[in-house]
């Protein structure tokens, strides 16, 4: 499988730690969905690297909602 067929979940990616596994993973050519309990934080996270082309998709994700997260887990199938 080529990395660019690859997806990643990140959770709490809207900043710190979370942020930067999404940079460094959307520069290897990984798919990368940043989750992020409040959407539009993450979107306005995911802006920039979106911007410079790079495949970052932000929803919604708060894991310890069991809701959030199988609504998530859809999405990706």
């Amino acid at each position: 499988m080529l990395l660019a067929e690859r997806i990643a979940i990140v959770t709490g990616a809207n900043r710190g730690i979370g942020l930067e596994v999404v940079r460094q993973l959307a520069h290897k050519g990984i798919t990368v969905i940043l989750g992020s309990r409040d959407l539009q934080k993450g979107e306005r996270a995911a802006a920039q690297l979106i911007d410079a082309g790079f495949q970052v998709l932000p929803r919604q994700l708060d894991v310890t909602d069991l809701e959030s997260m199988t609504q998530l887990a859809a999405q990706v199938e």
